[in-house]
């Protein structure tokens, strides 16, 4: 019997618990760790639409940040903008941000003059990175540009965005990024938000993948030519999850700007794209558990080895990254689930059809 997400009755009973634990975080961890865990959580949703791209539809993104920073900016760029208003003491009678008055800039422009309501900004930026991804697949999936090249698109648009915030600091907040706009960091109802907002998406990527849609994904992954031979429209299926992944990334920027109280370029480069594809395959591409499970493993590892070992804790995430590759080729979880039904083969008499841990020699 399964439930609405497609669990199991014990999958949705593990689920249930594992929710109730990220709810109930905050009564026993301090505001520091609440608003990490909170961070880990935006990451997640990121990992997710990654998974979906990439693990279901065979889509190697190595430009996906830039709809995690574009989200992220239009937020950043909203609360500095409504911080600045309310705090003439601050920012002087004319409300400006400071890195525009540093650049010259006398008046806010007309066209950033709508990003002053949140409420407003919010969707648009949603929105308009979603137009961006579908742009970018009309141009790129029509054109039949897939693999490897797709790839490296992704990738020098990511630098190309990164050096135009980077340029534009009169609008952008340049190099230094955006700062001081009154986040809500330490707010435990805001931590609450960004978790239903995670398990909103957790449940809208199983009922993606988990239908005739996904299984379409899935086929689009491994074989494009066989599936446009049996008629379906490869481009446009690929169009359409790489919108929805960057509409997701674009949720997942803003609530990162909304609760870290800084947006930087390098939210928007090709650094934190390659991250997420880390820890898609740590986790397991093509599980949705598994881009989840990475996220977490990796920013985590991060966090805690640079607290202890501070001269050298990147050489022990890339040496971690590096053993769980080599040991499990399938990520973590894509690891437990394929020895999970090698079990259940076995145990009703059967072998499964293929194992990569298990060689047959040939006789001589």
């Amino acid at each position: 019997m399964t439930g609405l997400t497609g669990l199991s009755r014990n999958q949705s009973i593990i689920a249930l618990v594992v929710i109730g634990g990220f709810f109930f975080f905050p009564l026993y961890a301090g505001p520091f760790r609440t608003d990490q865990l909170g961070l880990f959580l935006c990451y997640v949703i990121f990992a997710l639409s990654l998974d979906l791209i990439w693990g279901f539809t065979g889509i190697l993104s190595l430009g996906n940040a830039i709809y995690f920073g574009g989200g992220a900016y239009f937020i950043g760029l909203a609360l500095k903008l409504q911080y600045a208003a309310t705090h003439a003491t601050r920012y002087g009678e004319g409300a400006i941000p400071d890195f525009m008055t540093w650049n010259g800039l006398t008046e806010i422009p007309g066209w950033m003059r709508p990003l002053q309501n949140v409420w407003f900004a919010a969707p648009i930026g949603v929105l308009a990175m979603g137009f961006l991804a579908f742009v970018f697949g009309v141009i790129t999936f029509k054109r039949h540009i897939y693999g490897v090249y797709c790839a490296v698109i992704t990738l020098a648009e990511s630098v190309i965005f990164e050096e135009l915030i980077i340029e534009k600091q009169a609008y952008t907040g340049g190099f230094n990024g955006i700062t001081d706009y009154g986040s809500y960091s330490g707010s435990v109802h805001f931590y609450w938000v960004i978790l239903a907002v995670t398990v909103f998406f957790f449940w809208l990527s199983r009922k993606l993948t988990t239908t005739h849609f996904g299984m379409i994904l899935r086929s689009i992954r491994e074989n494009e030519l066989r599936s446009e031979f049996f008629g379906f429209e490869v481009a446009n299926y690929k169009i359409f999850v790489f919108a929805v992944a960057a509409m997701m990334s674009a949720v997942a920027g803003g609530l990162y700007a909304a609760l870290n109280g800084i947006v930087s370029h390098q939210d928007i480069g090709p650094i934190l794209s390659i991250e997420g594809v880390i820890w898609v395959a740590v986790g397991g591409r093509g599980t949705l558990i598994g881009s989840m499970v990475g996220a977490i493993l990796v920013k985590g590892a991060q966090s805690l080895l640079s607290e202890q070992f501070a001269w050298f804790w990147d050489l022990l995430v890339g040496f971690m990254f590096i053993l769980v590759i080599v040991l499990m080729p399938d990520g973590i979880v894509g690891t437990l689930l394929r020895r999970a039904r090698r079990r259940r083969a076995l145990a009703a008499g059967r072998l499964p059809a293929y194992d990569a841990t298990r060689i047959e020699e040939t006789p001589t």
